[in-house]
């Protein structure tokens, strides 16, 4: 027998490195998303705004197209111009002008390139002719919502390509999607903080702190304006935790207000527990003060210099209530300055403009909080559509046929995105890979970690692991070791990968069969999985995989994996007649009204009620008979059901 070295061509090195390639361009796809995904959370916590991250957005862009030089400009509507914001290298460039009609016109272009420049935008680009040539722009991308104009993306140097391929055009179009989210939601929360400024300081009137959105910046002014009001030069707003009955500072002015004996701790750390059988950690006046205004729901005082955690400020406390009368939080501010310059009293007059301007605080911040949840839900909403897109297009809308076998399949989420997954694949040796798979977690993540599973898996069975074929295509005979070896190597790369792009919550359960339908032997892998059933013709059965059961993919690094439980193959011989059931948690985990499982016992007896129908009929039948012990008890999990059969 042949060195197999030898039989590496070269083409079969080309193909090689193709692999490779495409390896490292789902990995970079894969951090991208991760990066992308972190910085939108940054902007809607209000960390960070889209002209601090649009150098982040310009680097993710580059880096996952390949691309060395390119430029982000972003559209300001007001001043008629465009500004660069984020450019490789990095210089200084002055705004372009661009007029409505050539807003227009870009609108029309999903990309424009500089070499074929649409015969109405030439004056607009001969403006940009000095960036142009700074930067080698050869694409232009367009940036918008809907119909409104955002800005620009400007590609160059694509890295020896003359143009980028077709999917990478597809994936520039997602990525400057994703820059026109964030610069879409960067203007709401930069206009509505401008507009928030301007009413405060047209008016300085309690009712405006109502038009506050951000809970932060809620927060912030609420602090800013009760200074204001009283002509304090400090303040501070704790917000309440009613199950744990503590005061935690939410924000405070200056950020020195409150002293602590720590050099470094938090001063928005402080946490003042104030129920009846509270431990008592911090004994001051000042925090006497402030538990007796949030039981008693009055307002309250502290003398100047009687305790040093608010730097021994005179102090004046009132409580913050909310619509259902229950205490939000405590509003504080601290001495009060006459126009010398000099400390004064706080009056009766102060205690009622204080506490009214608190009533109106308790509606801003849960006004506030009401619309970040409102957003959280829509960005929830919207994300969700994106996981069940992704999901959709990853479990097979038909079956193949297979000579020789009938093979039936369904899957039923329980909710709108689930985690389970299952295909049937063909492999250029005329054999058959049927995976099925279950992804912990629901959402976007266990979306994107089922994409990577089934690219990882069509990756590894395209270069020959578990697929028993050659490098020139034909059929291999291949010994039981031999393939056992494969699908151990694949289960091990698998797991790497899945590792390199979850979280430790992330992780997969997954069994793999390699069917060889002209020897009728089944080959399988388990890595945590439900062991799939075979029900012979004669009624006898046998769990697949019970005994070799790896752990779930992604859950442990490969070297943590030797020493816990390799992965391990076996096969079985497949006669007329027989079934395979491959299934997920959800079919035996399936609870009645009872809090009684489904389990085991109930799969094998009613599989072997309809053995003798077809796959489909199996398949119906297996459905009815879960679906009827369910009754009218919640569905809990995804339902998964794969059905093979030898005719």
């Amino acid at each position: 027998m042949k060195d197999p070295s030898q039989l590496i061509s070269g083409d079969s090195l080309q193909v090689h490195k193709t692999q490779s390639t495409a390896e490292q361009t789902m990995e970079r796809l894969i951090f991208s998303l991760s990066e992308l995904e972190h910085l939108g959370q940054t902007l809607i916590s209000g960390h960070s705004n889209f002209n601090h991250s649009s150098k982040t957005y310009l680097r993710i862009t580059l880096g996952t197209l390949q691309v060395t030089r390119g430029a982000i400009l972003r559209h300001h509507q007001t001043r008629q111009n465009l500004e660069v914001v984020a450019a490789s290298p990095d210089q200084v460039f002055a705004p372009i002008t661009v007029e409505p009609g050539e807003i227009e016109e870009l609108l029309q272009h999903p990309f424009i390139e500089s070499a074929n420049l649409p015969e109405p935008l030439e004056p607009f680009f001969a403006r940009t002719a000095k960036f142009v040539e700074t930067i080698d722009i050869r694409l232009w991308v367009p940036l918008k919502i809907h119909d409104e104009f955002l800005g620009m993306i400007g590609l160059g140097s694509f890295l020896g390509r003359e143009v980028l391929e077709t999917w990478e055009m597809e994936l520039l179009t997602t990525l400057a999607h994703q820059i026109s989210i964030a610069i879409a939601y960067s203007q709401m929360v930069e206009g509505v903080q401008s507009e928030k400024f301007r009413l405060f300081m047209l008016a300085e009137s309690a009712p405006q702190i109502c038009q506050l959105l951000q809970p932060e910046a809620a927060a912030e002014q609420v602090v800013h304006q009760a200074v204001s009001l009283l002509d304090a030069n400090a303040g501070a707003l704790m917000l309440t935790h009613a199950e744990r009955q503590e005061l935690k500072m939410h924000y405070t002015f200056p950020e020195t207000l409150v002293e602590s004996s720590t050099p470094d701790a938090d001063p928005n750390g402080l946490v003042v527990p104030y129920g009846e059988e509270a431990p008592i950690s911090l004994e001051t006046t000042s925090v006497d003060m402030l538990k007796s205004v949030v039981t008693e729901g009055l307002p309250g005082h502290c003398p100047p210099k009687s305790d040093t955690l608010f730097g021994g400020k005179n102090l004046m406390a009132v409580p913050i209530p909310g619509r259902d009368g229950d205490i939000l939080g405590i509003l504080v501010v601290g001495d009060k300055e006459e126009r010398g310059g000099s400390i004064a009293p706080f009056t009766d007059e102060d205690v009622i403009l204080l506490d009214s301007f608190a009533k109106q605080a308790g509606v801003a911040i849960e006004n506030a909080h009401l619309h970040q949840e409102a957003l959280e839900a829509r960005q929830l909403q919207a994300e969700m559509e994106e996981a069940r897109k992704i999901q959709e297009n990853l479990i097979p809308e038909t079956l193949p046929d297979i000579p020789g076998y009938e093979i039936a399949g369904h899957y039923e989420p329980r909710g709108p995105v689930g985690g389970d997954y299952y295909d049937c694949i063909a492999l250029s040796t005329g054999h058959w890979g049927l995976a099925i798979a279950d992804v912990s977690g629901k959402g976007m993540q266990a979306a994107l970690l089922m994409a990577t599973l089934r690219a990882g898996l069509i990756s590894e069975l395209s270069r020959g692991n578990g697929a028993a074929v050659e490098d020139s295509g034909t059929p291999n005979d291949l010994s039981v070791s031999t393939l056992y070896t494969e699908l151990t190597e694949m289960a091990l790369t698998l797991n790497s990968l899945l590792y390199a792009s979850g979280t430790a919550e992330k992780y997969a359960t997954f069994f793999y069969s390699h069917l060889n339908p002209e020897t009728d032997v089944l080959t399988t892998l388990n890595a945590g999985h439900n062991p799939p059933l075979l029900i012979k013709k004669d009624g006898t059965y046998k769990w697949l995989g019970e005994e070799i059961g790896g752990i779930p993919l992604g859950m442990f690094p490969n070297d943590m994996v030797s020493n816990i439980a390799e992965y391990e193959a076996e096969h079985v011989q497949l006669t007329s007649g027989d079934v395979v059931i491959y299934y997920t948690d959800g079919v035996t985990e399936t609870e009645n009204v009872d809090d009684e499982y489904y389990e085991e016992d109930r799969l094998v007896e009613d599989s072997k009620a309809c053995k003798d129908s077809d796959a489909e009929g199996i398949l119906k039948y297996l459905h009815d008979a879960v679906m009827g012990f369910q009754g009218e008890a919640d569905q809990f999990d995804d339902l998964t059901l794969l059905i093979l059969r030898k005719q």
